[in-house]
């Protein structure tokens, strides 16, 4: 993995003090902060039990809401001045470029450590350190509404069908394209976005060779990749409305449970002139599978979300309560509680095992062979390279 030295050993040289370990250190602050940068969305999902953990435990929790795309440059430029957060809230697909930076100290999980899959936890580990807590997990599934089609389409060959027909939609933009959705055509040709070797992600580029041949012919196709609905470029409102609508000949969605909310409890308004559509009922919105375009063992990604302890916090008067609050996080409790309070799919297997709802079941059924997205340094690299190549190939300016 390419990650900088300095920002490497800037990492190594807190290991040994890390905020859910019991060690010895200087006196605790009387009266407590702890200071989380995390976006809005984040917040309503953790604050309440967050809060109420807090004040049980008389430590004031202070959460500085973030814009989500900017969130990480922020904490890179702050931390190093000393200022900044204790915790950072964020995908795990970050962990790279911040541990590149220097910014984030390891980790030790301690008993919690097992309460975590092992896909889960890699997307936090980098060298065999773990550098956050995960929150909870998400993987894009194939959803449908099922008063278009009663019975989804379960064969390459009526999923390819349904996609010639127009039926299938998923967002991506016309220059910029969308890999991450853009896996579950990719992998199905033998494809992943970089080599594996023994079940972990090498730094090679894994889209080359006969199959990548065969994806590329695949995406330029009118039956293929072209006949792929973006719903109006990618618009959020587009996408949602189009399933919803039953006037729409769109009946399947690329996308994760972020969405499922929106489908099933708001009302709709998109296109020229604006069409309002009702929610979809929750008895009539269906999660499965993805069928097989190319033939081989579809590996979309999946992603964590969760929380970093800053390299401040080590060693200092705020790493033991830092720790308590890493570790309530990484708990059953709160991870049980967001669930129930936002329907996010728990990370900690205790939490999960209190999942009932049928939608949420289904995208985990979907995502049994998912790959956890890389988090190398130059991730943001591959993505921006990988999609622009994509949009070309479907748009046909490949020149």
């Amino acid at each position: 993995m390419k990650i900088r030295k300095s920002g490497f050993a800037a990492a190594v040289a807190v290991v040994a003090t890390t905020a859910l370990l019991a060690v010895s250190l200087p006196a605790q602050a009387a009266n407590p902060t702890v200071t989380i940068w995390g976006d809005k969305d984040t917040k309503a999902a953790v604050m309440p039990s967050l809060t109420k953990f807090g004040k049980s435990a008389k430590i004031t929790i202070n959460w500085v809401e973030k814009d989500f795309g900017q969130l990480r440059a922020a904490a890179i430029t702050a931390i190093p001045t000393g200022s900044g957060p204790d915790i950072i809230a964020g995908a795990h697909d970050w962990t790279g470029k911040l541990l590149g930076a220097g910014v984030i100290a390891p980790v030790n999980l301690g008993a919690n450590a097992k309460k975590f899959s092992a896909e889960a936890l890699s997307g936090f580990s980098v060298y065999g350190k773990v550098y956050g807590v995960p929150g909870w997990t998400e993987n894009i599934a194939l959803v449908y509404n099922k008063t278009k089609v009663s019975t989804p389409a379960k064969t390459g060959a009526e999923f390819a069908q349904a996609i010639k027909d127009g039926k299938v939609e998923v967002g991506f933009g016309a220059t910029t394209g969308d890999p991450y959705h853009f896996s579950v055509f990719a992998t199905s040709f033998g494809l992943s976005q970089y080599n594996r070797v023994n079940g972990t992600w090498s730094n090679q580029i894994g889209y080359g060779g006969a199959n990548g041949a065969k994806y590329a012919d695949w995406l330029a196709s009118a039956d293929g990749g072209k006949a792929l609905n973006s719903g109006n470029n990618g618009d959020w409102s587009t996408l949602q409305g189009q399933l919803k609508d039953p006037n729409s000949k769109v009946a399947y969605w690329v996308t994760g449970p972020w969405a499922v909310n929106g489908l099933t409890t708001e009302e709709t308004s998109y296109g020229k002139p604006a069409v309002k559509v009702a929610p979809i009922a929750a008895k009539d919105l269906g999660v499965t599978v993805f069928p097989s375009i190319g033939g081989k063992t579809v590996h979309q990604f999946s992603g964590v979300r969760g929380f970093w302890q800053s390299v401040k916090v080590p060693g200092s008067k705020k790493a033991v309560v830092v720790g308590k609050v890493l570790n309530f996080l990484a708990s059953s409790a709160s991870q049980s509680a967001v669930y129930k309070l936002k329907k996010l799919i728990p990370a900690n297997q205790d939490a999960l095992k209190t999942v009932k709802d049928p939608i949420l079941l289904g995208f985990g059924k979907a995502g049994k062979a998912a790959y956890p997205m890389a988090s190398f340094v130059f991730q943001d690299t591959t993505w921006s390279t990988l999609g622009k190549a994509e949009a070309a190939l479907i748009s046909g300016n490949t020149a």
